[in-house]
């Protein structure tokens, strides 16, 4: 009778510890699996904040351009904020359209003293025909950014691109007809 429970008790011990091995091995992944979910967490909410962070001087500035075309402009819907500084001066540049749904482009002067212009976005080249000139004429491994803004008192495009040697280079164009006002290359 003690023969047949012998193996019954080391088979049931057996089990046991094998059971017991499996649960410190439970017991050591799960606080490392709550360090590593912390840890995300908190990088993907250090992101957000970061990014809202950095968003905000922009915000302010859009405000700003808002603020100073408030009751003088008929933007009934905002669509994209534009920076540009410029050589000699810097624009706010607001899309959007106006109260009869006519697509229109606001370029405001940094300087309060500075004349606010307003044109149809009709009357000028579109943000993707200023990316096929520059296509065209500079042939960059990679277009940036598209920029609106004034130089001197002409509209503009300003494409910033990288060269196929990864050089930086600026090249601005009328908003009116495309042509070629200036470009800064090998930066």
């Amino acid at each position: 009778m003690f023969s047949i429970l012998l193996p019954n008790v080391r088979q049931f011990e057996e089990r046991n510890e094998r059971n017991m091995l499996r649960t410190r091995k439970k017991r050591r992944v799960l606080p490392i699996i709550l360090i590593l979910l912390a840890v995300v967490i908190i990088l993907f909410l250090a992101g957000i904040w970061f990014l809202s962070y950095s968003e905000k001087p922009l915000k302010k500035e859009e405000a700003t351009a808002l603020s100073r075309i408030e009751g003088n402009v008929d933007l009934k819907k905002q669509d994209q904020f534009y920076l540009y500084n410029g050589t000699k001066e810097t624009y706010y540049v607001l899309t959007g359209e106006n109260k009869a749904g006519k697509k229109i482009i606001v370029w405001v002067p940094k300087k309060k003293s500075g004349e606010i212009l307003v044109k149809y976005a009709s009357d000028g080249i579109s943000e993707k025909k200023a990316r096929e000139i520059v296509k065209a004429k500079k042939n960059p491994a990679k277009i940036l950014k598209v920029t609106l803004g004034m130089e001197e008192g002409i509209p503009l495009w300003e494409v910033s691109y990288l060269d196929k040697d990864d050089r930086l280079g600026y090249y601005d164009m009328s908003f009116s007809e495309g042509k070629w006002l200036r470009q800064i290359e090998n930066l």
